[in-house]
């Protein structure tokens, strides 16, 4: 019996004895230890950078059209100087009044509207290109009268070195019946003027590449666990990746950024139930990910992120390609100069962007040589007005061609470059004077009056209501009140649509070679 009793406490005793074995060969406890974390996804869902405000991107100019009767209304942005961005520009401007003009068949024309039209707002409205499209349509500032038409919008997206980016969109339908919208990213070097395609900033290799790292942080924000690599995308992925470069925009840490259209999906995504994408995603790729995918251009962009930009040189208005079947043109003149006051028209024309031409009188040239070649280097147009200002038609013929011949010399010598065409003083030719003089007569449609002192407001008033689209307005520079009033008719012939040109561009580029003109209408 004792034997029997002594059998339980044995194997409890050896029990305890295994127990405080296992204890003493068990690791000592890690009190910080903590389950390992999943590592950072490689780009990021994010949201739309903010676009810049025009106002604080210096160099640049703001060009507006609207045509209410073909229902359309553009605005955009751009260096002055003729470049790369604003014939690309131009074309996407023009194949939206194309596609528009024969939809209600109407043919374009450039238009103006009354005083107080305000187009003399013609920056980009900042956030216009991330609107709704109805939005756009609606907004009388966007969109075509009664919100029915085509809209072209803009947004500065870019603007660090030399390198500025601009997003524009295209917009067409009325609220509530959208029938196309159409965004493009495009930027130029402003040193270079090279133009590029957001698209052309990422190598072929950059679709593929991106999709899988979207897909992959698609998944984790889902609850998935794998770690499994995603599949290759599919063609309908690419293409929506495709989309995705071509609307790529810097933002402010370094990271570029790429808008997915809605429609995304994929095998790893439809296996946790998610259905394609409602909404386009905004996909934030930082340096480390997008170095090896850029081409040169797109590493340019990147390398001068969080920079302060450049501002390109300014080219006067009269020196840029000014196409006025597009625009409405308007061209002012300005006889019996040069005077005192001159300098200020001058000055008020580089303020406001805006080209001029000057009929000078061969007397006066000859001692303004600065001034003249300053004005021609701004633009401007320096033709001839005869050397002393009389009435042609009581000269001889050799009077005549001497009078124009004189002035011409004087005006080759204070500058090195010749007057083609001539202005009558008092309007005043006839066949024989033509014949004499041997160049084209530049007469006017629009006269101020400016001579006879009007006031001020009834001047400014003369000089921007009556105007059209082709008009030649006739002041005179050496009249004080043509002087002071520049400013504000250059601002309310803006204010009209008007851009402001020389006659060179008036007439597509070449002044009239024989005969008399009043207008380009």
């Amino acid at each position: 019996m004792n034997r029997g009793r002594i059998r339980p406490f044995s194997a409890a005793t050896a029990v305890v004895t295994v127990l405080a074995a296992l204890v003493g060969c068990a690791p000592e406890r890690d009190l910080a230890w903590t389950p390992p974390a999943w590592s950072e996804t490689a780009v990021s869902i994010v949201e739309a950078p903010t676009p810049l405000d025009p106002a604080a991107v210096p160099g640049l100019i703001g060009e507006r059209i609207r045509n209410d009767e073909v229902g359309i209304q553009a605005r955009w942005m751009r260096p002055t100087g003729d470049s790369a961005l604003q014939a690309e520009t131009l074309r996407l401007v023009r194949d939206a009044i194309t596609w528009q003009s024969a939809a209600t068949g109407v043919r374009y024309a450039p238009t103006v509207f009354p005083a107080g039209a305000g187009l003399g707002d013609r920056a980009c409205v900042p956030g216009s290109t991330a609107r709704s499209a109805d939005e756009v349509l609606a907004d009388p500032a966007l969109g075509p009268a009664g919100g029915s038409g085509t809209a072209v919008v803009c947004d500065l997206v870019a603007a660090n070195g030399t390198m500025l980016g601009q997003r524009l969109r295209t917009v067409t339908g009325a609220p509530g019946a959208v029938t196309g919208d159409v965004r493009t990213v495009l930027y130029t070097d402003t040193a270079s003027g090279e133009l590029i395609p957001a698209r052309a900033l990422w190598t072929d290799a950059a679709p593929a590449a991106l999709a899988e790292l979207v897909i992959d942080v698609l998944r984790r924000q889902a609850g998935a666990l794998s770690l499994a690599a995603v599949q290759p995308p599919g063609g309908d992925v690419l293409a929506l990746m495709e989309a995705a470069l071509a609307e790529t925009v810097p933002s402010a840490d370094g990271a570029l950024t790429i808008t997915i259209p809605p429609g995304l999906t994929a095998p790893e995504l439809a296996e946790l139930g998610m259905q394609p994408t409602t909404a386009p995603l905004v996909v934030a790729v930082p340096p480390a990910v997008s170095t090896p995918l850029l081409t040169p251009a797109g590493a340019a962009l990147a390398a001068v992120a969080g920079t302060a930009f450049t501002a390109p040189a300014v080219v006067g208005a009269g020196n840029e390609t000014v196409p006025c079947d597009l625009f409405p043109c308007i061209a002012l003149t300005y006889d019996d100069g040069p005077g005192e006051g001159t300098a200020s028209i001058l000055d008020a024309a580089w303020t406001h962007h805006a080209a001029v031409t000057l009929f000078v009188m061969g007397e006066k040239a000859a001692g303004a040589a600065a001034l003249l070649t300053r004005a021609l280097a701004e633009g401007h147009l320096v033709e001839n007005h005869t050397w002393n200002h009389p009435r042609l038609t009581e000269l001889t013929d050799a009077q005549v061609a001497r009078q124009i011949g004189d002035t011409t010399a004087a005006i080759g010598a204070a500058t090195g470059r010749r007057s083609t065409v001539f202005r009558p003083p008092y309007g005043e030719y006839d066949a024989d004077v033509l014949a004499a003089a041997g160049m084209a007569a530049i007469l006017w449609d629009v006269d101020t009056l400016d001579w006879q002192g009007p006031a001020d407001d009834d001047l400014v008033r003369r000089a921007v209501d009556q105007p059209r689209p082709g008009s030649i307005v006739l002041q005179h520079d050496i009249q004080p009140n043509t002087v002071r009033t520049a400013a504000a008719v250059y601002e309310g012939l803006a204010d009209r649509g008007f851009t402001l040109v020389n006659l060179r561009q008036l007439f597509g580029g070449s002044l009239p070679s024989r005969g008399a003109v009043r207008s380009a209408r």
